[in-house]
């Protein structure tokens, strides 16, 4: 991993490229990669929060002008505003995985080493 990768998307980015092109990745630096999707991750949950809020002023006037609120369901679950919120939840939901799969390779590795003394 190289220091142009300061952002969680630049990471996602690099890790995906290293499985397309099936690049073992040492358990040492998938950790340090799910450390820095792990601090920058309240960056995505900042933004999230944000698309969320937006979103709801969306509901809010939406509600105004439909006549049930199963029509105003439809019309935002079409907006292409809910369909960001979806990828950023999923986005946040798939670094949670890293960070977890990381520290699991991590233990894995460590007791594989401690085994083989």
């Amino acid at each position: 991993m190289n220091n142009d990768l300061r952002t969680c998307d630049s990471i996602i980015e690099w890790l995906k490229t290293q499985q397309k092109n099936r690049v073992p990745i040492s358990p040492l630096l998938y950790l340090e990669a799910a450390t820095a999707l792990n601090i920058l991750s309240s960056d995505e949950v900042d933004k999230l929060i944000d698309m969320e809020s937006a979103l709801a002023v969306l509901r809010a006037n939406t509600l105004a002008t439909e006549k049930t609120a199963s029509a105003a369901k439809i019309v935002i679950e079409a907006l292409p505003e809910y369909g960001l919120v979806r990828k950023q939840r999923a986005k946040i939901e798939m670094i949670k995985e890293a960070v977890r799969l990381a520290k699991k390779t991590a233990q894995l590795k460590s007791d594989e080493s401690r085994s083989n003394l």
